[in-house]
């Protein structure tokens, strides 16, 4: 197993357990109540839910300050009181009448109130009371005791329980629907409430039942969305306290402020719930839109408001199996290593906020667009630990290594394979493997001849300064100088560092070798010198690269029969004498842009090489244009009329393309046609010019 390969694994395998470590963190305390603090981040962002408000038949009777100054008893008040509030919330067409107050007692002022009370209740018929269920924790058990309204009013009315459910942070977020106790199924107040609304009685497993995905349904009518283990729903509160419309209990007693109440219809067919909002009561809760310093309390009797009003609307917030979110956070952590070890450092600190800032915008669209409660904390915390805890590794394993390379191979190799043996430092072992790639070759025309003109110190300095431009000009384009064979460049293109367009880049270099050449030459010529021209020969296809040499010579390169070829097309510039002097196989045309223009000039068979290749001549890029358009009509009809032994037509187009501008590979098929129109070849010539040298 390759090096790189077994420390993408070991990383992988780091960012795993950085996602486990978050997976077993998130159960703490600590990362419980960031979550929950980010629930409340999400209901300020949505804010409150005014158009579900507007419509609620809820209305709460409030037992406020007002009330407390106003009636001239201290708190509890006589129950002759809540009679009076029952008749009167009656007589203005109460639906449903609810007190969030424990009638667990009989009243201490004169038992005749009870009956008072009792009587006023069974007259109404629609009245719910409130019991109390006390859950005491005990080490692994519960010891629960439940607290039920008095005898007298309990066979009058139905009740509920009330069991508030605090979340670690002490806010209340989720909402009670039952407990079962003794065998007997008691539903929250809430849920009794709407049990009454709908007119619901008898056994409760008749009409509250559980569907197969665990939520509930009451009377086949409302279903009720479990949110997590207990038989509980998560409260999708409409709005902070006092969002509900709420009316003093003082003001439904008197006579006279009830009278402006009736004439409004203020509680005709609506939901009534009677319960404290005083301080003094205790009974006042911290919810997602409660506001740090005491502000935005909600009264107990609110928060059944919302849940009341949640079933009604079926408005229920869904939360995602946690065993999904452990998921998501295994893929992120992992994804994380992935792009650490692969990709740069920037690159991967970049992955990794985009991955979590993704995250996090999908995780708050889907609660304020689909009410969908997704884990927040875990997944992004798994990015964060896997980025870490994957830099570090990368850091402390690679960093003496890359030290030590770069000191051993600076002197002897380009900047870019240093770069990569660096990444990939199996590329120090002895072999090679398959990629596909260019590669060029550059060849100074009758050199040995233009060295003979000057002393060796004047030839290495032209050799250099010509060599330092071309070079440049290879490494611009991101190709590798594999050698220098004399005065003979070879570069690959696409390898050490691989990139899709190495053809394209390939022909750039060429295109700008020779306009870099062409200043040369200026300046040559002005200082008196000779110049040179050069030929270029391109190809792509598959080759071996990689260290080519032996474990005591270290020698990076390229091998292979499309690194031959290459080498040929270089030599065949002395046969099609092109105005750029670069020719370059159909491989290699056949994977540039059409930005890059080309002119066919034949199909050769090279020495040693059965199978033909087509031979594209580099014209230039489209924008600046070397041949006329006419001239490259009439070669092209040319051409083709050739390939099909049509010697005189052919010969006749070639004659018009010399019309346009002088062309030496015209005038070489006007020959070859006169030639042919004198010889004819056999008749199964497949058109392909065998070359006899190298």
């Amino acid at each position: 197993m390759k090096k790189d390969t077994k420390r993408l694994i070991l990383m992988l395998v780091i960012g795993f357990f950085s996602a486990l470590v978050m997976v077993v963190l998130s159960n703490l305390t600590f990362f419980e109540n960031l979550e929950h603090k980010l629930t409340d981040f999400r209901f300020a962002l949505r804010g409150p839910n005014y158009e579900g408000i507007k419509k609620s038949n809820i209305v709460i009777v409030a037992i406020d300050d007002q009330s407390i100054a106003s009636i001239p008893y201290k708190y509890p008040w006589p129950r002759t009181y809540h009679a009076k509030l029952v008749e009167n919330l009656k007589k203005a067409g109460a639906r449903i009448i609810t007190f969030d107050i424990e009638f667990t007692e009989k009243s201490r002022i004169d038992p005749k109130q009870d009956v008072i009370f009792r009587d006023a209740i069974e007259k109404a018929g629609n009245v719910v009371l409130a019991g109390k269920m006390m859950v005491k924790k005990s080490g692994n058990y519960e010891m629960i005791s439940l607290l039920e309204p008095i005898d007298i009013l309990r066979e009058v009315a139905p009740y509920g329980i009330v069991d508030t459910k605090f979340d670690s942070d002490g806010f209340v977020r989720r909402y009670i629907l039952f407990r079962d106790y003794n065998n007997l199924r008691y539903l929250s107040l809430g849920l009794q409430t709407i049990a009454s609304y709908m007119g619901l009685k008898g056994n409760q497993m008749d009409w509250l039942k559980q569907l197969p995905n665990g939520d509930f349904i009451i009377g086949n009518r409302y279903k009720i969305k479990k949110y997590d283990n207990l038989p509980s729903a998560f409260i999708n509160y409409y709005g902070p306290a006092n969002s509900f419309k709420t009316i003093s209990y003082e003001q439904v007693i008197d006579d006279k402020g009830f009278k402006l109440l009736l004439d409004k219809n203020t509680f005709k067919d609506k939901i009534v719930l009677v319960g404290s909002t005083v301080t003094e009561h205790h009974d006042l809760f911290s919810t997602p839109f409660y506001i740090s310093g005491g502000e935005m309390l909600t009264p107990g009797v609110e928060i059944h408001a919302n849940f009341i009003q949640s079933v009604l609307d079926q408005n229920f917030i869904s939360g995602v199996n946690i065993a999904i979110v452990y998921f998501i956070s295994f893929i992120f952590a992992l994804s994380i290593a992935y792009l650490i070890k692969r990709t740069k450092p920037l690159i991967g600190i970049a992955s990794s906020i985009v991955i979590g800032i993704v995250y996090f915008v999908i995780n708050i669209m889907l609660f304020i667009n689909f009410n969908i409660l997704m884990n927040l904390i875990t997944p992004t915390t798994a990015i964060g630990l896997a980025f870490v805890a994957c830099s570090a590794y990368q850091y402390f394993s690679e960093e003496k290594e890359k030290i030590y390379i770069r000191s051993v191979f600076k002197h002897y190799l380009a900047e870019n394979v240093v770069d990569t043996v660096l990444q990939e430092t199996d590329a120090l072992s002895f072999g090679g493997k398959k990629q596909h790639l260019t590669v060029l070759f550059s060849d100074i025309r009758s050199f040995t001849s233009y060295s003979e003109k000057y002393s060796p110190e004047e030839v290495v300095s032209i050799l250099g300064e010509y060599l330092t431009e071309m070079v440049d000009i290879i490494l611009k384009y991101g190709g590798m100088l594999d050698k220098f064979v004399g005065d003979e460049i070879m570069a690959v293109f696409g390898a050490p560092h691989y990139f899709k367009d190495h053809a394209e880049k390939a022909c750039l270099t060429a295109l700008e070798m020779i306009r870099a050449l062409d200043r040369l030459k200026e300046k040559w010529e002005q200082e008196g010198r000779d110049t040179f021209d050069i030929g270029i020969g391109i190809n792509t296809g598959d080759m071996i690269v990689g260290n080519l040499g032996s474990k005591q010579i270290f020698d990076y390169t390229v091998i292979g029969d499309a690194v031959n070829l290459g080498a040929r097309l270089e030599g065949i510039n002395k046969v099609y004498p092109t105005v750029n002097h670069i020719i370059l196989s159909e491989y290699t045309k056949n994977e540039i842009s059409d930005n890059l223009v080309t002119r066919e000039l034949d199909s050769v068979r090279v020495k040693g090489k059965r199978k033909p290749v087509a031979i594209y001549e580099l014209v230039g890029e489209r924008e600046v244009m070397v041949y006329p358009k006419e001239f490259l009509k009439h070669f092209e009809k040319g051409l083709f009329l050739y390939k099909r032994m049509k010697w005189e037509e052919a010969s006749e187009e070639f004659k018009k393309a010399l019309s346009h501008r002088d062309d030496e590979i015209s005038k070489m098929y006007i020959k070859r046609c006169k030639h042919f129109m004198k010889y004819p070849p056999a008749p199964d010539w497949d058109g392909v010019f065998t070359l006899k040298t190298k």
